[in-house]
């Protein structure tokens, strides 16, 4: 039987950019395929917009190659790259119907009128703009806006599609709406997609795989579900997943032939996929890490290992939110509806160790199991 290859759309092979002496994007490779939904992820200033700007032909790049299709476009001009752009300015003609801004890109490139009103008539109903387009953008909101960016970078066939925090400027409710109609437009017609983006969210609810990065460093690259579970990283663990990750200080005691694990003064067992290299590390005189847990991986129980102080406690609505104090650490706990503490209350609760984390205290990477590194 034929396996079926997904070639790569989009390639960056060692890439930099150079402002000055400043190092924006510094060694950064990695591939899009074709059809693929791509995430770049980070906050403000890790490269990311530089990134898509090099990809896009705006910015020039300083080291590296970018190929599209298999061919290096480092010396194409923007306009020659085959590529189409949705700016996080709507970068709209104020003078313009919608209409008329969604038609320009193929007006510029002599589309008959007929084949023009199809296509607009066809994108405009897509992102549910189709009512206005005899307006001008003064006069519609800030959604319409930014619906009508988008369809003007979606009418016409390109290579692949770049997003610069497309959604930044709109409602939380208009976000939402707008991600969900950009994801299925994506699937409905293969395009292949790089979205930038500063949140999480977003790129998790949208991305095939995600991109992170931070100061012009490649981070991690892997599936929303990979970069959520297993974060290389302690910058990677702390910055994706809402609501955040506990990073507590995690110390590792060897006690009448078995090691175990402690926060604070409270110590419970290590789980047997990290043992082997728990015992390496320990040997060589390691024995503070930092461990990871999300919050919903805490369970309030009378036989918990664990036990602390409330913190405080939190009724969400949905969910409840307890933070717990042991020692000088907060530790946040999502509890189920209709659980409630009170402040200075004790509590005992347990750890999910099949999705406990552990990182290197020193370099913040995180300590591979057993069976990932291949035991």
């Amino acid at each position: 039987m034929w396996k079926v290859m997904i070639m790569d759309k989009l390639e960056l092979r060692h890439v930099w950019k150079f402002y000055g002496e400043v190092q924006a994007v510094k060694d950064l490779s990695f591939s899009c395929k074709e059809g693929e939904f791509l995430a770049i992820l980070g906050p403000s200033g890790c490269g990311k917009s530089s990134t898509l700007r090099m990809i896009a032909g705006i910015e020039e790049i300083s080291k590296g190659e970018i190929l599209l299709d298999g061919k290096v476009i480092n010396d194409i001009e923007a306009r020659n790259r085959n590529i189409a752009m949705a700016f996080e300015t709507y970068a709209l003609y104020p003078h313009l119907t919608l209409y008329e801004n969604i038609a320009f890109p193929l007006r510029i490139r002599k589309f008959p009128k007929s084949e023009i009103r199809e296509k607009v008539t066809e994108v405009a109903s897509m992102l549910n703009i189709d009512d206005v387009l005899d307006k001008r953008p003064s006069q519609v909101s800030g959604g319409h806006q930014q619906r009508t960016s988008l369809a003007r970078a979606l009418i016409r066939e390109a290579s692949i599609y770049l997003m610069d925090e497309p959604l930044s400027h709109l409602d939380t409710e208009q976000r939402t709406q707008l991600r969900a109609e950009i994801k299925r437009i994506q699937k409905l017609n293969n395009l292949t997609v790089i979205f930038v983006t500063h949140d999480q969210l977003e790129a998790l609810a949208m991305a095939d795989r995600v991109v992170i990065m931070n100061f012009g460093v490649l981070q991690q690259i892997g599936t929303p579900e990979g970069v959520y579970d297993y974060p290389e990283n302690l910058f990677v663990a702390d910055f994706v997943g809402e609501p955040a990750i506990n990073l507590v200080p995690y110390r590792v005691l060897h006690e009448n032939g078995k090691f175990y694990g402690a926060i604070h003064d409270k110590r419970f067992p290590i789980p047997d996929r990290y043992i082997p290299i728990i015992k390496e590390r320990f040997s060589s005189g390691k024995n503070e890490f930092i461990l990871g847990i999300r919050p919903m991986y805490l369970t309030v129980t009378n036989d918990g290992d664990l036990a602390g102080e409330v913190y405080v406690f939190e009724n969400l609505g949905d969910i409840g939110s307890l933070t717990v104090k042991i020692g000088d650490n907060l530790i946040r706990i999502e509890l189920p509806p209709g659980v409630k503490f009170e402040i200075g209350e004790n509590v005992r609760f347990r750890l999910d160790s099949d999705k406990m984390l552990i990182f290197d205290k020193e370099d913040g990477t995180r300590i591979k199991s057993y069976e990932e590194r291949g035991g």
